[in-house]
Formats: structure tokens, sequence, C-alpha cells
């Protein structure tokens, strides 16, 4: 029996849909298991509250542990993996942070928080499937694409080096196939794309101008959208991780793990093509000004 931690989330969400796809034995452990949408049977599971995920745990040997990057994630992973190991689940399959990222002094308190958990599943015994993505292609649609349609820029404090950029939904799909594997071995994967982009080659293929923002000019604009401190620290400690191309060279970990290659950041515009688009008149008219300077 497949466990999923995080079955409404991005990953997790699209890992419950991948296991019921292929009828797998697996459950989705979550706080309102009356959910509708929920492809898995459900059970009542709340990270904050361990005396509940050893009962939901029970008959799971299988368990994919993803968690929101919050404040007290480390010690939500931590009551997952202790009940884990006390249900006697034998194996984890986390989602974890960028390899480079990781470490007793990583580039964030996340990243810190992925380190630890990692210590902790092996330290239980458990077996273990780390699975460490890079910057997904998701976060385009949340953070560049508004930006796009409104002025018709590219704005973003990444600067100018390569990101082996991946999908979301192939990281989704490494999981299931590291759940479903009859004869699994311990290890760590770093999920990319096919190749590494910088934001100037992503402007040019959304023809666009690139601008690259200040730290601090792009902390002060998150701070006027409603963003609470913690969001913004952690975001602008991950620019410039990105920025100092850390996470710039591509690996063909998610074809070794699913036997298809990554999906291309070019596909994934194509198909989230409106999303992308100049919409105002303003937008559209820097857009052409853009696409006249660099015929």
């Amino acid at each position: 029996m497949i466990g999923v931690l995080g079955a409404t989330g991005q990953v997790g969400g699209e890992v419950s849909r991948l296991l019921a796809e292929r009828g797998a034995a697996a459950r989705a452990l979550v706080r309102r298991p009356d959910e509708d949408g929920l492809p898995l049977p459900a059970v009542y599971a709340d990270l904050a509250d361990p005396g509940t995920l050893v009962a939901a745990l029970q008959g799971v040997d299988r368990l994919l542990l993803v968690t929101p990057h919050v404040a007290d994630q480390d010690e939500l992973e931590a009551a997952a993996v202790g009940a884990a190991a006390a249900a006697g689940v034998q194996r984890i399959v986390k989602i974890s942070g960028g390899s480079a990222s990781l470490g007793p002094n990583g580039v964030t308190p996340t990243a810190v928080a992925h380190w630890r958990s990692e210590q902790r599943i092996e330290a239980a015994g458990l077996g273990f499937v780390f699975l460490r993505p890079s910057f997904f292609f998701q976060n385009l649609q949340e953070t560049v694409a508004p930006v796009v349609a409104s002025a018709g820029v590219l704005a973003a404090p990444l600067g100018h080096a390569p990101i082996a950029m991946v999908d979301a939904r192939d990281v989704a799909a490494c999981a299931v196939a590291a759940l479903l594997d009859p004869a699994p071995r311990d290890g760590a994967w770093q999920l990319t794309g096919p190749r590494a982009v910088t934001f100037d080659e992503l402007a040019g293929l959304l023809g666009v101008r690139y601008l690259a923002l200040r730290p601090r000019m792009a902390a002060r604009g998150m701070a006027r959208r409603g963003a609470h401190q913690g969001e913004i620290a952690h975001a602008m400690r991950m620019a410039s991780y990105f920025a100092s191309g850390a996470d710039a060279v591509p690996t063909d970990h998610v074809e070794r793990l699913t036997g298809a290659p990554p999906r291309s950041l070019e596909a994934f515009l194509e198909e989230h093509r409106s999303a992308f688009t100049p919409a105002s008149g303003l937008a559209r008219t820097l857009s052409r000004t853009r696409s006249k300077e660099h015929r």
C-alpha cells in the first residue's frame, strides 16, 4: 500500500492522479478526506497532530513525503518520519530541494529542513528515494506570466545564469516510478529539464524584453502585493541561488527513472501560450517594440 502525504498539492496531486490512473493500491493522507476531487481513497491525517499519523499509516509500506514551504516544515516532516518508522513503513520517497541548496547551512530554512529530513530518514533505517528538483516550469506561470500579460516585459531577480528548469509533472512521474519500483534502490536524484536556459533566452522565446531586477526592488514589489517577510526572504535567497548558476547542469535522471525524456521549456510555453501573451494595450506595444529591436 502506498501513502501519499501532500496529495492536494502540485506534485502530490499529480502523483495521486497517476497512481489512480494505474490502479495502484494507494491512499491519500489529508486533513479533509471528504474533499471533492481527490482521485484516491482518503484518510484523515494532520502533520501538526502526530497522533493521527500512525493510524493513517497502518498498512502503508511506501510513502510519498512532500510538504509545503512553511515556517514549521522541519517539525512537520520530523513528525511524518517518526510516524512512518513507528507504523512500519519500509520506504519513503521524499520531494526535496536542489542538491546544491541542501546542507546544515543550506540556502534557506526550507533547504535546511529538507536536508534534516533526509538525514532523519536514513538514520531511521528506512529505504529512501530523494527527488531533488530544480526550478519548476510552473513557477513561471505564477510569477512571470502575470507581468508579461500586464506589462509586456519579463521582470525577475534571477540574473543571467542558466537554470536547468523542470516540469513539476515530470517530478511527479519520477515519484510514481520510485513508489512502484518492484526492486527499489536507495538513492538521490537531481531532476532537471533537458537543457538549462537563461531568463534572457526565456524572454526571447516569449518575444519580450528581460528586465533583470535587483533583489531589493523585487522584494519591495512582493511586499506591495502582500507577501509576508518570511515568504519574501525565501524568494530572494532562492533567486540569488539560481542567479549564481548553482542549478545550471541538466541531468538524465528523469529519463532514467521514468523511461521518458523530460518535457522541454518550449513545449511548456506552447501549452500555456495564452498565459504568456501580452494582454493589455501597453503590454502589446512594449512587446512589439522589443520585437522590432531584435529584427
